[in-house]
């Protein structure tokens, strides 16, 4: 029987893990995981009946898949404290996505095998986007593991590593930035005539619900969703000319500054490094 152990429970550790036996994907006693003060992992196990134990040195113990839910400053620190118990039989997967596959490399060691996935909340769904990459030695075996896992809960994707923070605005980002820019619509109706908050935010959440199953059951394109409601000379297509007067430039904004963020992590990740 194949080892699940999980070092992190916190909000996509959990995610993961819960995801993985709803759908039966994993079974309970496969799983074991530990978090760093173990109330987490204890919330985990009632829900799903996996085996919590007291540190990452026990999970790593005997996995042959660990996964790696940690903080990406928390990452170096978790590794070097469970090097020995890594080998070449280690599956070793990140969900840290400052974390780079060199950065594992070095700090597991050149026989473990690594892969760095970067989930979305919208798995809960069995919805978006996991992206992956791969690093060296990652056998067939491995990969067809990773997308089996993936694929039971959203749509895994394979990307090239140095377009990994980009993508991840895309995806795992998305889910916060999308109900950032629904509330603040609904806002500015409230400011408009004072209509109740929660009215204004139960109908455009509705209406975002719909648009979503528009996109996805009926293979609906943006533009062609845009020109159904958007008719020529009508309201809509003069909101629509506002957004896309408006929106490249806040949205070249957005992705400039979670760049920068993700830069500053690495920054911090590749002096923590040099620091120990």
């Amino acid at each position: 029987m194949t080892r699940y152990g999980f070092i992190g429970t916190g909000s996509m550790g959990s995610m993961l893990i819960r995801q993985f036996t709803r759908t039966k994907t994993l079974r309970p006693e496969e799983i074991s995981a530990c978090s760093r003060q173990g109330i987490s992992a204890q919330a985990v196990a009632a829900d799903t009946g996996i085996t919590v134990k007291s540190s990452p040195r026990e999970v790593a113990s005997d996995a042959d898949v660990l996964f790696i839910c940690v903080r990406p400053l928390d990452v170096h620190s978790v590794l070097s404290g469970i090097l020995d118990l890594l080998s070449e039989r280690t599956l070793l997967i990140s969900i840290a996505s400052c974390v780079t596959l060199e950065n594992l490399k070095t700090w597991a060691g050149p026989d473990v095998r690594c892969v760095k996935v970067i989930p979305s909340l919208t798995a809960e769904e069995h919805a978006g986007i996991s992206l992956v990459a791969w690093g060296g030695g990652v056998t067939p075996a491995d990969r067809e593991l990773v997308f089996s896992l993936f694929s039971a809960i959203g749509t895994p994707v394979e990307i090239q590593e140095q377009h990994f923070e980009l993508y991840a605005d895309l995806t795992s980002c998305a889910p916060a930035l999308f109900a950032a820019m629904m509330q603040e619509f609904a806002s500015a109706a409230v400011r408009r005539e004072g209509v109740p908050l929660a009215l204004a935010e139960f109908l455009v959440r509705q209406t975002l619900i719909g648009t979503a199953r528009l996109l996805e059951e009926a293979d609906t394109g943006f533009d062609e969703l845009i020109g159904r409601v958007a008719t020529k000379g009508g309201i809509t297509e003069e909101g629509v000319k506002v957004l896309e007067g408006r929106l490249p430039a806040v949205y070249d904004e957005l992705l400039e500054v979670t760049l920068a963020k993700y830069a500053l992590l690495k920054k911090q990740i590749a002096d923590q490094d040099r620091h120990k």
